[in-house]
Order: structure tokens, then sequence, then C-alpha cells
């Protein structure tokens, strides 16, 4: 029996693709981005965020005791 019915749990392809929307949502730039270009931009995006986090931390120990 098919596992795509109603009331059936979204194919794997579907479940794919919303979680592309939403990265494409999250991402700056990231909307109308091919898959392999959205994932590249991510990485970036997680690299610079991690970076900043950094160096507001080195921050924030230099100017609070």
């Amino acid at each position: 029996m098919s596992r795509r019915g109603k009331g059936r749990r979204p194919s794997r392809a579907a479940a794919v693709e919303r979680k592309v929307r939403t990265l494409q949502r999250l991402v700056p730039g990231g909307r109308g981005l091919q898959p392999e270009q959205l994932f590249l931009r991510t990485a970036d995006y997680i690299f610079l965020l991690r970076l900043q986090v950094h160096v507001l931390r080195k921050l924030s120990k230099l100017y609070l005791p």
C-alpha cells in the first residue's frame, strides 16, 4: 500500500523542501538560492555568527570586571 495518501506524513522530499525554504528565510541573502548555494551561504553565516560571539565574549571580558 502506498504511503502517500490523505492524512499521511509528507514525503521525505516534501519535508526536505520545507526545511530548505525555512533555511532560505533564516539565512541573510538565502531567498532564491539553489540548495547547493544555500548550504554554502549557511556555512559562511554560521562561521560569521560564531566569530561574532567570540569577539563579543572577548570584548565583554575586556570591559566588564
